[in-house]
Formats: structure tokens, C-alpha cells, sequence
């Protein structure tokens, strides 16, 4: 069961991350979040980042690997590629511990109600 959740970790912060990226050019005008006017992209990692921790609170390391090739991921399927492809990897894995610090948050609010139920309580 472990596996489960890590696979689902993983898969679900690649999706959301993805996300941040494909709904960059309608929320913030911008086809990279990053180059937004205004905080568009810290806010969207934190969000989609807390959200990820609020339903998988475990597997930190598959949340963080997921948002970072889910950007990664959608860069190279959608936008055009230039010279600086690899320094933005480098910016991209640094701006996604705004994500990881996320999933750590509403992890640590979800892990206490846990906590108290019990283990196999519903």
C-alpha cells in the first residue's frame, strides 16, 4: 500500500504543477509563470502544493520530483525550446521548494487528525 501512495504523490503533484503552467497564459498573461507581472507563480506552487499535501500528506520526495518533471514535462510538450532550457531547470527545481514547503504545511495540519483516529479507523 506505501507504493500506492508514493505513485500517487508523484502523479498528482505532476499534474497540478502541469497545471500552473497551462493556466499561466489565461490568469496571468504570461506563457511562463515565472515571467508574470506579480506573484502568480509563488502563489499557484503554494496552492497546488497544498493541496498535494492535503491529500497525499506522506512521500515529500514524490511530491517534490512530480512538481518539478510535471513542469518540466509541459514545458517540453508545449512550448518552444531555447538555449536557456537548462537554467530554467535549474530556476524551475529551486522555485518548486515553494510547492515542497506547501505540501509540508498541510501535511503537518492532516497528520495530528490522523493521528488522533487511530490506525484502521475510518
Amino acid at each position: 500500500m506505501p507504493k500506492r501512495g508514493l505513485i500517487v504523490a508523484f502523479v498528482l503533484s505532476a499534474a497540478l504543477a502541469a497545471g500552473i503552467w497551462g493556466l499561466s497564459l489565461p490568469l496571468a498573461g504570461s506563457r511562463e509563470p515565472w515571467d508574470a507581472a506579480g506573484p502568480y507563480y509563488l502563489i499557484a506552487l503554494a496552492a497546488t502544493g497544498a493541496l498535494s499535501g492535503a491529500i497525499v500528506p506522506k512521500h515529500l520526495g514524490a511530491h517534490y520530483a512530480g512538481a518539478v518533471i510535471g513542469q518540466a514535462a509541459y514545458e517540453l510538450a508545449f512550448l518552444k525550446l531555447g538555449a536557456l532550457f537548462v537554467l530554467g531547470l535549474g530556476f524551475l527545481a529551486v522555485y518548486t521548494l515553494v510547492f515542497l514547503a506547501a505540501v509540508a504545511l498541510a501535511a503537518s495540519f492532516r497528520a495530528p487528525a490522523e493521528e488522533q483516529r487511530g490506525p484502521g479507523a475510518p
